[in-house]
């Protein structure tokens, strides 16, 4: 009889557990850059493409999960490793991020070349991106969810062929808010990674914290970008033969 309990306390746990373990393998093998930002800027996802602190910003204890990089607005940023190169029709940022912008179009994830990169604070005060080659249809969308002020919230932008999603969930509430920008994305390269500043045009600063950035090479689903926002997320680093999950306050 004991045997029989055992053993269907291993079967309910593994009905359980099986969709959570699926969830991390698929975020683990797409994650192509992973940036906790406590106390130093490794790049978590074994790729090695580390960032560094520039003047004005600082590591902080009081992230969202563990530490994170708080920044001045008056050019605190982190710059990632040349290294890291990503050429791709899908694309997944996210970022957990407490703070507002310094002046509009400051930007929180941005990677400036000839095929830009950009996610962050519109001139609406929304949550919009720059793609297509810095193509007007991305930046000048204004359907995007409103950009939290001075409140922890995890934001993100999932990008397909067909149309991107801008996500915001905010963490107090726990709250999802979406839209879809319904255009057509082209392949394109992201590089020249900086966290906190949109290099394009002066001082487009974000002022306040920054706690892990991630990067996917494919579109994340609602689902998934709720379950990154409210439980953490799985790494499985190249290389290595634990999981290490992200400890949540």
């Amino acid at each position: 009889m004991a045997y029989r309990m055992i053993f269907m306390k291993v079967i309910v746990l593994t009905i359980i557990l099986f969709p959570s373990a699926v969830m991390a393998a698929g975020l683990s093998n797409s994650l192509v850059g992973y940036w906790p930002l406590d106390g130093n800027g490794k790049d978590q996802s074994g790729n090695g493409n580390d960032a560094t602190l520039e003047t004005g910003a600082k590591w902080v204890p009081d992230g969202w999960i563990n530490g994170a990089m708080e920044v001045d607005g008056n050019g605190g940023h982190a710059v990632v490793d040349s290294g890291f190169e990503l050429v791709t029709t899908e694309i997944t940022v996210a970022a957990r991020v407490n703070g507002w912008r310094t002046i509009h179009w400051s930007g929180v994830v941005v990677g400036r070349s000839d095929t830009t990169f950009w996610m962050g604070i519109a001139d609406n005060e929304t949550l919009t991106y720059v793609w297509n080659n810095n193509s007007g249809q991305t930046w000048g969308w204004k359907g995007a969810p409103a950009f939290p002020q001075d409140k922890w919230s995890l934001i993100a932008i999932a990008i397909s062929a067909d149309k991107a999603t801008s996500y915001v969930y905010d963490r107090d509430s726990g709250n999802l808010d979406s839209a879809d920008n319904e255009i057509p994305h082209l392949e394109q390269t992201v590089v020249n990674l900086k966290f906190g500043w949109d290099d394009c045009c002066g001082a487009r600063y974000f002022k306040g914290i920054i706690d892990e950035v991630m990067i996917f090479d494919r579109t994340l689903s609602a689902d998934e970008i709720t379950d990154l926002a409210a439980g953490g997320l799985p790494v499985e680093s190249r290389g290595k033969l634990t999981t290490t999950w992200a400890a949540l306050k």
